[in-house]
């Protein structure tokens, strides 16, 4: 299964040698992130109607994410990862919507073809599992307790990367981009401002805020 390896970036996680970086083994940081993991889902979408499943009828934890592609390092010690083609392991073997139009989920055969083994996937079955797909993931390498969070402020879209800044009136920036053609560039802009002297105060600066596209014509 796709998912994302994390280790912290200093310490017993990953260590730097002279002929490159070597995984420190065991190490209490060590942790992998895969299909399976339970996700808290963050942000404006948690709780929301279209992301509720039978499962879980408060729409606020997913298990897992997959097809993870560019991570970004946060000024405060996390990491992003990018849920981005995540279409190709649902199915949808009825009548196309046009948000499957949208995101490209096809029938059971046109993708990896995970609704055969699990149901999960089968959009005929759990129509709106796929909306708990195609967000950014704020991952905490240095508390391997810490449950991942789905970061729903930022968008949902076929993620290729977020890069994270810090303005000049101390609010975080992230740009992103869409991995599908004739998309769209994205900007989000935090609501509360970074602090540099206390990294817990940034925990959740991801949850608020405003988000711009750019449309080039």
């Amino acid at each position: 299964m796709h998912g994302y390896r994390c280790a912290a970036p200093t310490g017993s996680g990953v260590k730097r040698k002279a002929n490159g970086w070597q995984v420190v083994r065991p190490s209490q940081f060590a942790r992998r992130i895969h299909a399976l993991t339970p996700i808290q889902i963050g942000g404006p979408a948690r709780g929301h109607a279209l992301m509720k499943t039978a499962a879980d009828p408060r729409g606020v934890e997913v298990l897992g994410t997959f097809n993870n592609c560019a991570s970004g390092p946060t000024p405060w010690g996390t990491y992003l990862t990018c849920e981005e083609n995540w279409s190709d392991y649902f199915a949808n073997n009825g009548q196309l919507s046009e948000d499957d139009k949208r995101y490209g989920i096809k029938a059971t055969d046109a993708g990896y073809r995970w609704a055969e083994v699990d149901f999960r996937f089968d959009r005929q079955i759990n129509p709106n599992e796929p909306h708990r797909f195609g967000w950014v993931v704020e991952i905490d390498p240095f508390d391997p307790k810490a449950k991942p969070i789905k970061r729903t402020a930022l968008g949902r879209i076929k993620h290729e990367g977020a890069t994270v800044t810090i303005a000049e009136d101390g609010r975080a920036v992230v740009y992103m981009g869409d991995d599908q053609r004739f998309e769209y560039i994205y900007k989000f802009v935090s609501r509360d401002k970074f602090n540099r002297y206390d990294r817990k105060a940034n925990r959740d600066l991801l949850e608020h805020g405003t988000l711009y596209v750019a449309r080039f014509d």
